[in-house]
This record gives C-alpha cells, structure tokens and sequence, in this order.
C-alpha cells in the first residue's frame, strides 16, 4: 500500500498501533462470512469479476480514477496490486453471496497511508446490488477483521482532528474517503460508526470540475460502543474496547436497540399476562358454580381482549423498525421477522380456535344458554388450555427476537 500525496490539513506525529507490516499474504488469509456475505483472497481467475465492476461507469465515477477502465491493462494493473507479491502491501478481498455464490463486489484497504495519514479502506459493489445494505454489511464485518489483525507501535503523521485517545499511544484508527456530494457511501460510513474528520479540495479526476471537494471519515478502535453482553442470565450494557474479555459483544445504534428490546420484551410481556389467565384466572373462576364462574370468565376475557391485540399491534411495530432497521445496517432480520408474526398471531389463533368457546361463554354469563354447572366448568377449562397454548405463541416470539440478538454478535 503505497502512500499518497497528503492534502492540505493540520498534520500531528503521534505514537499509535498499525497491523504488523507485512500483512498475511492472500495463502494465509481465510475467507470470513458476514450473514449475508462471503470474503475471499483475490486470484488471476477473478479479473472478469474486477473487470466487471470496474467498468460500471455509475460505480467508477466515485473512485480515485474517476471513469471506468478502458484498457485490459488497467483492470489487470488493479488487479495485481491485490496479488503476490503485492498482496502483502494490502488487505482487499472479493465479495459474494453465501447463499448462491455471486459475485457483487470487492473491498479492504489498499492505502497503507492515506490522505489522513491512516489506512483507508474502500469498496465498490456492483450496480445491480446497490440499495441491499451490502455496503454497510461488508464494511462492519471488514472492520472486525481489521481490528483482529496483530498489532506493532508505530508513529504516524496524521490529521489532528482523527486523534483520539488521552495516553502516549493514542487510538488507532482506518479511514475512508468520499466525494462530498457521495452522500449513499458518507451514509453507510456514520452507519458502521465511522466520524467525520475533515475536508479538502482536490483537481478532479474525472475532468466535470475543476476541483472536487473529499471528505475524509475515520474508525478508532477504542472507541465505546452502546453494547450488551450475555452472562448467565444476566444482560448488562458495557462499553466494548480493545481489551475487553467479552464472550458475546453485540453492538447496534440505540434506535435499533431500543426497538429490538422493546419488541422482546413485549413479547415476553404478552405470554406471561397470557399464561396469567389460564394458571390463576381460570381456576379462581371454577370455584364458583354457574353462572357466576361464567361472569368471572367474562371479566377475564373482557380485559384480555381490550388490551391484547392493540398490544400485539404495538409490539409488533417496534419490531418491524427493528427489522427495517437491521437491514439497513446489513444485521441478522428474520428472527425479528418471526418474532413479530409469532406475536401477532395470537389474533387469528383466537378467531380460528377460540371463538366458538367464547361464544358458549358468553351465553352462558348472559344466562342464555342451557347448560348446567358441569358444563360450564368443562367449557371455561377447555378455554384454559386453549389460552395457555395461545401464550406459547409470543414466547416463541421472544425467544425468536432474542436469538437474532445472539446471531448479531
């Protein structure tokens, strides 16, 4: 990773960490996965992927080049400096999906020192998969490996305002750059938790300006996340650095967090007020005789129906903005997906399996049905079983919920 030419900033020498240098070359580095996604060490056999997105003028438009390769020569000089013996310099890797295989686009770090003064990493995907959260999927789990990489103490030049850290050492960081006006790439940035540092007026590759306005973002590996780790059946919230002994960190924007844990919880809140009914409800309703433990019923049912499906509703709104939400930042969804349709429904299994028991009840609370106490009894323990059966409904849901939490770690 060669070093570019720096532009016009406040420069600092500082005391920091980098990955040792040389990196792993490609035959040591393993392909990782994110949920969606699979990275692997480039070869020659990849050029037709390299070449194809790199002539996607809709994508080139926004790199260094600022137009799409011509020459089969500039595709392959691309190419070659993520091969031997260039491929120790950087740390770029092809992207597919797991699922079928595809290619869709590369990413990593190609700039040891960048305009800041730091690595940089970059992707470009191809068009057709623009828009799928790919970008910020890859770019999340990209930093983890980058973070997990072994570490020296180096000193750097670097850009003031990316500094961070009170010690001698201060904070590592990556960065990235954009076009000003690359507003989608600046996005999936502050999305994986990358800062704005600063900004400078470059000539403009691509001969529409004649100056381009960059905007320079950086990570810094110490940097405190809202977190939770699971121990035991605790959850805490902790702020995740560096030397954190954490088993199972899981990281996500408060929004994300806060709807998720609103929709698991109301899950859980709903099969226990549920169960409620069924374990302490119906009995105290069959120790009286007819019609009385029918009214019992009936206050029981009343109050059920007047808060339940409102609350399954509401419930399950929270859990679809957790699910837009983790798509959008390239997270696990379809726990949350099942989570909130298991929730919700409780409203078709009351119509399907439980209504004509309520409708006997009912009658039989209005002293219109012919029956005597016996059979009441055995209809009010028939709705019991059935109603504890319609509480498993959102406690799978919860449990559905808190298991994508697990699978975003």
């Amino acid at each position: 990773m060669d070093p570019i030419a720096k532009p016009p900033l406040d420069f600092v020498t500082i005391k920091t960490t980098l990955p040792v240098y040389p990196l792993p070359p490609n035959s040591e580095r393993k392909p990782w996965q994110t949920e969606r996604l699979t990275m692997r060490p480039m070869t020659q056999d990849d050029f037709v992927h390299v070449r194809a997105v790199r002539t996607e003028p809709d994508g080139m438009i926004w790199a260094t080049q600022g137009r799409p390769d011509i020459e089969m020569e500039e595709t392959q000089k691309s190419l070659d400096r993520r091969l031997p013996p260039n491929d120790i310099k950087g740390y770029d890797w092809l992207i597919t999906l797991t699922e079928t295989g595809e290619f869709i686009g590369i990413g990593g770090s190609c700039v040891w020192s960048a305009e800041l003064g730091w690595p940089a990493l970059g992707y470009q995907f191809l068009k057709t998969h623009w828009g799928k959260g790919y970008a910020s999927e890859f770019v999340k789990g990209y930093l983890n490996q980058w973070w997990s990489l072994p570490r020296t103490e180096v000193e750097l030049s670097v850009d003031k305002n990316s500094v961070r850290g009170d010690g001698e050492v201060k904070d590592e960081c990556i960065t990235a750059i954009t076009l000003s006006d690359h507003v989608a790439s600046q996005n999936v940035l502050k999305k994986c938790g990358m800062e704005f540092a600063s900004s400078w007026e470059e000539p403009d590759a691509r001969g529409i300006l004649d100056e381009i306005t960059l905007h320079g973002f950086f990570a810094h590996k110490a940097k405190l996340q809202i977190s939770y780790f699971i121990k035991w059946d605790i959850i805490r919230f902790h702020p995740l650095t560096e030397d954190s002994n954490i088993k199972m960190p899981i990281a996500m924007p408060l929004p994300s967090l806060l709807a998720t844990a609103t929709g698991i919880t109301g899950s859980a809140w709903a099969s226990g007020f549920i169960i409620s009914l069924s374990l302490a409800g119906v009995p105290a309703a069959l120790q009286l005789q007819a019609p009385s433990s029918a009214t019992v019923w009936q206050e029981l049912f009343n109050r059920g129906f007047a808060l339940m499906p409102k609350f399954a509703i509401t419930t399950s709104a929270a859990y679809l903005y957790a699910i837009y939400a983790a798509r959008q930042e390239g997270r696990s969804w379809k726990g949350l997906a099942i989570a909130s349709a298991l929730t919700v429904s409780i409203v078709p299994f009351t119509i399907i399996f439980m209504a004509s028991t309520n409708d006997l009840l009912m009658k039989a609370a209005a002293g219109t049905l012919e029956a005597s106490h016996e059979d009441v009894a055995k209809l009010i323990g028939r709705w019991g079983v059935l109603n504890l059966v319609r509480s498993l409904l959102p406690l799978a849901g919860a449990v559905a919920g808190f298991s994508t939490l697990i699978e975003s770690q």
